[in-house]
């Protein structure tokens, strides 16, 4: 336990300079929508499920307008909505970030799940951040896309590249807030202390940083229960009440409903998969519209 007891403590001395969270958000505002970055380091940790469930979560269980942007050029958020999506975009976000069109929300498509919409697939994403490093005030250039899509939508969950490039950067620049997903394991949890440390650097660099809402723990194996276990107690000990109270287990009816292009609510809605990121949901809502 002594890397994680050092990550620990790396973290939690970067955490108290990240920037204090914004005003509370009052419902229905108009152009005061959320963004939420869902980030990750380290790859196979649901990402990108976690993402998709979250923003289907928060439209189906609290009635919201969200918008979900995929800026990973693998497209794997159109995959595992295919069977919600409805038509086709007329533009595509690597265009609206390279200037050559200004509406990000004709990048969006409708999906079939009420008070959701989503950013197609667009596999120029990966030419796009090379291309980005050229641009004057390139950090900023999806939180300036944004403005509209704020005024559009209650939430905006961005699922971000599984790495620390421009548009991860782009993402967190634009973000309010992070939310971060992690199994149990330490090698996942060097990703989170990159992550955090990557915060620390946009607070001193743009006086400002999006807040952390927390650590989600995916892919939970009940099985390795004492390995489980001694890992919880050691980042609840070490990092300042950041892990969720929400988890996720592993379950085989997300898979299945991935393999088909649905939302586990849609596929399996009495499924632990189901259960497990509908709490999430309710989680991450509670936190966001707290009063």
């Amino acid at each position: 336990m002594s890397v994680v007891h050092q990550l620990g403590q790396r973290l939690f001395s970067a955490i108290n300079q990240v920037a204090a969270p914004p005003s509370p958000f009052v419902a229905g505002q108009p152009g005061r929508g959320k963004v939420v970055a869902v980030a990750a380091q380290k790859g196979g940790v649901g990402k990108t499920t976690s993402a998709v469930h979250l923003a289907a979560g928060l439209a189906e269980r609290h009635r919201l307008r969200v918008l979900l942007i995929d800026l990973d050029a693998q497209g794997h958020v159109a995959s595992s909505l295919r069977a919600h999506l409805r038509g086709a975009a007329a533009t595509s976000v690597s265009a609206v970030l390279l200037g050559q069109e200004t509406e990000l929300l004709a990048a969006t498509v409708a999906t079939s799940v009420e008070g959701l919409y989503a950013t197609a697939a667009d596999k120029k994403l990966a030419e796009t951040e090379g291309q980005l490093a050229t641009k004057i005030g390139r950090e900023m250039l999806l939180a300036r896309a944004l403005k509209s899509a704020r005024q559009a939508y209650d939430v905006v969950v961005i699922d971000c590249p599984p790495n620390l490039g421009l548009l991860t950067l782009n993402a967190l620049c634009a973000a309010d807030h992070v939310l971060v997903p992690c199994d149990l394991s330490v090698l996942s949890l060097e990703g989170v202390d990159a992550l955090v440390q990557t915060l620390q650097t946009l607070e001193w660099s743009f006086g400002r940083a999006p807040q952390l809402l927390g650590l989600l723990h995916t892919r939970v194996d009940k099985r390795n229960q004492k390995q489980n276990a001694a890992i919880r107690r050691a980042v609840a000990q070490r990092y300042a009440g950041l892990p969720l109270h929400s988890e996720i287990a592993t379950n085989t009816a997300v898979s299945a409903a991935q393999l088909h292009g649905q939302t586990v609510f849609a596929a399996a809605p009495d499924s632990t998969g189901a259960r497990d990121y509908a709490a999430l949901a309710d989680e991450i809502h509670g936190k966001l519209f707290a009063r």
